[in-house]
């Protein structure tokens, strides 16, 4: 039986990637782990874990797609917050490109699309009574 799940990205700088994550998304740093292969930054937001990946030898960046679901996969994840105006805000303020601003799309729930500085996408998901 599962008992969590931690999302992993490879990133191309390890230590740019986690601040963004730190200081737009306002996840904390859980320990930062070294190897001979590189490093892993695990980083926690309540119950939700992300590993950051610097591999030794720096890996070359993702090539862009013409969309965020262009390709068959794994390309985005979901982020669901309490305000999903405040969530994307600092998220942008801190280097994520918007590619969907907030919007309603059922009564009482609102979402939105970022990609952080390396390119991953994620879905920004706020579902409430109240309007954003």
């Amino acid at each position: 039986m599962i008992q969590s799940l931690e999302v992993g990205i490879v990133a191309v700088d390890g230590l740019g990637l986690s601040k963004f994550y730190v200081e737009g998304l306002g996840f904390e740093v859980d320990r930062v782990l070294e190897f001979t292969v590189g490093t892993v930054r695990r980083l926690s937001y309540g119950p939700a874990f992300l590993k950051i990946y610097q591999p030794a030898e720096i890996p070359s960046p993702n090539a862009a797609a013409e969309s965020w679901s262009a390709r068959g996969g794994i390309n985005y994840g979901a982020l669901h917050v309490a305000d999903a105006v405040e969530t994307v805000s600092a998220a942008a303020k801190a280097g994520a490109t918007v590619l969907a601003p907030v919007t309603s799309h059922r009564p009482g729930a609102f979402f939105a699309l970022i990609a952080d500085p390396d390119g991953n996408v994620w879905e920004v998901l706020q579902e409430e009574t109240t309007t954003p």
